[in-house]
């Protein structure tokens, strides 16, 4: 691993057991073993750092399920896919799943403008994935805006309270979800 990705790595355990307000860069430092200047060279602040943890991860995220549309026509298959390789990237990557969505609120100008252009951008495709059922003429008359909202719901949360080594694994735990989101808590 290089130093880069050494301190990157530090800062997320760091961010996601303390908080980043909680977290200085001579705990990055120290965690990591490196003269706080080596922090400096790669990132000009703290902010910095976060705003290239969340950014890189967003950006993960846009390519996985992008490739999910490029590879399933089927739109209810396509987001059935969307939604467990989400919350399999979420369970993959809990640290960062949890800075992007309770520490971005740490960034400020150009930086939490950036950020939310890409959470924009994945907001954006399960919309388009919304259209593309409703074109199928298989959505329920919902609002698209609270449809999305409410997988967002499960899946920003999942990271939350998910952990290993439980009866259900993330697959199952993504397939119940699933079907609680497509049909409902209650019998017909």
């Amino acid at each position: 691993m290089d130093k880069k990705e050494l301190l990157v790595r530090t800062a997320i355990d760091l961010f996601a057991k303390k908080g980043y307000a909680d977290t200085s860069i001579r705990d990055i430092g120290k965690a990591a073993k490196v003269n706080v200047a080596l922090i400096y060279y790669y990132f000009k602040d703290k902010e910095a750092l976060l705003q290239y943890i969340i950014e890189r991860s967003a950006r993960d995220l846009v390519i996985i399920l992008k490739e999910v549309q490029a590879h399933e026509p089927d739109p209810l298959e396509c987001l059935k896919k969307m939604f467990v390789r989400q919350i399999l990237y979420s369970s993959e990557s809990w640290k960062e799943t949890k800075l992007m969505t309770t520490e971005e609120n740490q960034l400020h100008g150009q930086a939490k403008n950036e950020c939310l252009r890409l959470q924009r951008e994945i907001y954006g495709l399960y919309v388009a994935q919304m259209k593309r059922l409703k074109e199928a003429n298989l959505l329920n008359d919902i609002n698209p805006t609270v449809g999305n909202f409410v997988i967002f719901g499960m899946i920003n949360w999942f990271y939350r309270w998910y952990k290993e080594g439980k009866p259900l694994s993330e697959r199952e735990i993504a397939d119940e979800m699933l079907r609680i989101l497509l049909f409902g808590l209650l019998k017909a």
